[in-house]
């Protein structure tokens, strides 16, 4: 058995881990879909960057909902899990967390 790193969001985005790297260990079976979801619905996501069309060079942060976006469209994520981890989002937001996006 492989031991895999415990990878969970922070508070503080200069230390956050790599939301792309957790859904790839997801993608790849090491984590459990229900505690991907839980872990992805908690994410402190930053905002999303402007787009830049003369900047070709990717600058957009890793912990963004473009993320969730693009794991997608990769196949990371089902269209069943994006619709999950978007109704936990909103039922936080209606509860009251906090702290969740900038």
């Amino acid at each position: 058995m492989t031991d895999i790193p415990r990878v969970a969001p922070t508070g503080d985005a200069a230390t956050a881990p790599s939301l792309r790297a957790y859904l790839g260990l997801y993608a790849t079976g090491l984590v459990a879909r229900e505690q991907m979801i839980a872990t992805v619905a908690s994410w402190p996501f930053e905002a999303e960057e402007e787009v830049d069309e003369g900047h070709t060079e990717p600058s957009h942060q890793d912990n963004t909902m473009l993320v969730v976006a693009s794991a997608r469209l990769l196949g990371q994520l089902t269209r069943e899990d994006v619709e999950e981890i978007q109704r936990r989002i909103d039922r936080a937001d209606r509860t009251g967390r906090k702290g969740r996006r900038s």
